[in-house]
């Protein structure tokens, strides 16, 4: 491993994103995408393929399936290529609103810690370093998972998409968190598997790692998003803070 950017001083908090980088969600957030869609008579999505696409939310992970699969089919009033765009499109809503009630009623029978990360979050919590989450999951489904995981007892601060007037990748959120962990944004950093996530943690002022066990795509261009190191494993973390790059 290489050694950090020693411009970076001592890190004295650690913040994490939720979806594809504290926690495995997919198979859960996938399941209730296949129950909405096979109640409008729709083909369910692969979760290897949709899994890049969780990091922007239902609407994302949908939106590109329904681009993907539907092209040409008269399902929608309007052009397929446009779904994304049409938010408002009765049919496309009535489907993010059925997946979200699946989820919120199943929200974690799969969900579990990718490998590696309870020894990580054991570690913090030996050595005193305090550690929390910013999602941009609104607060009525980031709850309930974190109960099932038993960790509302053990992070310093939630902050869910709803917490704060703006989410990621606005700077807002992880101030907010910041200021919640008493600690200097410089002094934390932040761990998230997406673009919104690594441009959310620079503009708040802190050090910024993407998490390549995550949900990213093979195509996703992650030297791009100017994260000051990269982990390949959750247990990565701890190798940087203590002076190496997870890379």
């Amino acid at each position: 491993m290489r050694q950090r950017d020693p411009s970076i001083g001592t890190i004295e908090g650690v913040l994490f994103d939720l979806d594809g980088t504290l926690l495995d969600t997919a198979a859960d957030l996938v399941a209730a995408a296949h129950w909405a869609l096979s109640m409008a008579g729709l083909p369910a999505c692969p979760i290897d393929e949709v899994k890049p696409h969780i990091s922007g939310g239902a609407r994302s992970m949908l939106g590109y399936w329904l681009v993907k699969t539907l092209e040409n089919r008269p399902v929608f009033n309007f052009p397929i290529s446009n779904i994304v765009n049409k938010i408002n499109e009765p049919l496309f809503d009535r489907l993010i609103e059925h997946m979200m009630e699946r989820y919120e009623a199943h929200p974690a029978r799969h969900t579990q810690f990718f490998a590696g990360m309870e020894s990580v979050l054991d570690t913090l919590d030996e050595q005193q370093i305090p550690w929390g989450i910013v999602t941009n999951k609104l607060t009525r489904h980031t709850q309930p998972v974190i109960e099932a995981l038993a960790l509302q007892q053990r992070a310093q601060c939630i902050i869910s998409g709803d917490t704060t007037p703006h989410a990621k990748p606005h700077p807002m959120p992880l101030l907010e968190a910041s200021q919640r962990l008493g600690i200097d944004p410089k002094q934390c950093v932040y761990v998230g598997d997406s673009a919104r996530d690594i441009e959310a943690g620079r503009r708040a002022g802190m050090a910024t790692l993407a998490a390549l066990y995550g949900y990213i795509a093979a195509d996703d261009d992650v030297a791009s998003w100017g994260a000051d190191g990269a982990l390949k494993a959750p247990t990565d973390l701890i190798h940087w803070i203590e002076g190496q790059d997870g890379l």
